[in-house]
């Protein structure tokens, strides 16, 4: 069973002890921690985005959107998530970010990978609307995280805002 340390916080104070101390302590009252994981430690440059316009790319299941990251700037990034659309925040890579590679169905991490300015179909990008797995978030984090689609997040949260820190990963 995995336990995210959040939920453990909700109960217990374990802002003062680091993770192998709070390992040893449940080893000790007799639960097994087989590993522990920093789900997302590999993820950085990684920020909330909202789309200012969303265009299909004819005979393609990709859209051209016009992405507003706050401070970052606003970039032209091309998108082939079934959800998205004008007016959504989701997590936004920007270049020079790292997120996990996914396979095809979005089910497994493959890896890391690094986001580059590039072109697709012809049409140029420059960062990736993420889904949940592709920054390590799962919907025991998130509400919605699971769909394969964008992570949509909160209409609250402030454009360039760091995406670690809404969904609990920093």
């Amino acid at each position: 069973m995995k336990l995210p340390l959040s939920w453990l916080a909700d109960y217990v104070d374990i802002s003062d002890i680091s993770v192998e101390n709070l390992k040893n302590k449940l080893f000790s009252c007799g639960f097994e921690v087989e590993e522990v994981i920093e789900n997302g430690k590999e993820i950085s440059g990684v920020v909330v985005g909202e789309v200012l316009e969303c265009e299909a790319i004819p005979d393609t299941h990709l859209h051209v959107c016009k992405v507003d990251c706050g401070k970052h700037g606003v970039f032209q990034i091309c998108c082939g998530a079934d959800n998205v659309k004008v007016g959504i925040k989701a997590p936004c890579a920007l270049i020079g970010a790292t997120v996990y590679e996914t396979g095809k169905n979005h089910d497994e991490i493959l890896g890391v990978m690094k986001i580059k300015a590039g072109k697709l179909r012809g049409v140029e990008s420059n960062g990736m609307l993420c889904a949940g797995v592709e920054i390590g978030v799962s919907e025991d984090m998130y509400k919605g995280a699971s769909y394969d689609g964008l992570l949509i997040l909160d209409n609250a949260c402030e454009n360039g805002e760091d995406v670690k820190k809404i969904v609990g990963l920093d």
